[in-house]
């Protein structure tokens, strides 16, 4: 094809034709141009077709994300209504009662309520986005903006109720109940059968009778479990702000899908 041209280009000039030359010289210009802009379209049509193949991927991947966390802070939410319920019946029977001692099972309704959970994270895929850089493979603006803002509610989320377990929980109530309760460890979930859990807490059982036995103890660890109450319903109530915006998100990437 380049020898034809340049044949017909040589022809032109050895018979002075230089104004039919120029103006096939000009064509030829005009049709390289137009081979080029041809090939830059093929080029931008491929990359936008891998591209809108990435975001397609990577919304799907964020639908899964949220799907598990959503599960997630279901199983949390249920979690911590267990917990809830534990304290405050054992606040209850407490007030008909007037000793801790009194109550059934209050070894174990204190041990349960040792149990802690983290914040659920579930952020494979928008970490993947974050640190590639291909967040701005998703065009529509709003829906990216939408995918960001959550993800950075649901890291400060983490951040409030990590930081309440730690520092609360761990640092101020655990070690109250803790010294309230003989540690056995079936109510932790570890059946044992080399250790004879009845007879350790028999022979516990005076001291840590003696120990509840203490206005002053008393006083501390209601004050414990109602603190612990108090972090549980704080963390739920965080719990479901953030759950109602994960399905806010998925409704939108579900209907983007």
């Amino acid at each position: 094809m380049i020898k034809f041209f340049r044949k017909i280009r040589q022809q032109l000039l050895e018979e002075n034709r230089f104004s039919k030359y120029f103006l096939y010289a000009i064509g030829e210009i005009v049709l390289v141009v137009v081979g080029i802009l041809i090939a830059l379209q093929l080029d931008n049509w491929n990359e936008n077709s891998k591209n809108a193949t990435k975001e397609k991927e990577y919304l799907y991947g964020l639908q899964e994300d949220l799907g598990k966390q959503l599960s997630l802070f279901d199983d949390r939410a249920v979690f911590y209504d267990q917990l809830i319920e534990t304290g405050e019946s054992i606040l209850t029977d407490y007030t008909q009662r007037e000793k801790l001692l009194q109550i059934d099972s209050i070894n174990k309704k204190l041990s349960f309520l040792l149990y802690t959970n983290s914040y659920p994270e579930v952020n494979r895929t928008f970490n993947e986005l974050n640190t590639t850089g291909h967040i701005n493979l998703i065009r529509e603006k709003n829906l990216k903006s939408d995918i960001i803002t959550y993800y950075l509610n649901s890291e400060s989320t983490a951040r409030k109720i990590n930081g309440n377990v730690e520092n609360v929980n761990y640092n101020q109530i655990f070690p109250i109940l803790k010294s309230a309760i003989i540690v056995n460890l079936e109510n932790f979930g570890f059946p044992s059968d080399n250790t004879d859990q009845q007879g350790l807490t028999k022979k516990m059982a005076s001291t840590l009778e003696n120990s509840l036995d203490d206005p002053n103890k008393e006083f501390e660890i209601i004050n414990a479990i109602s603190m612990r109450i108090i972090l549980l319903k704080s963390n739920e109530l965080r719990i479901q702000k953030i759950k109602d915006e994960a399905e806010e998100l998925l409704s939108t990437i579900n209907a983007k899908l």
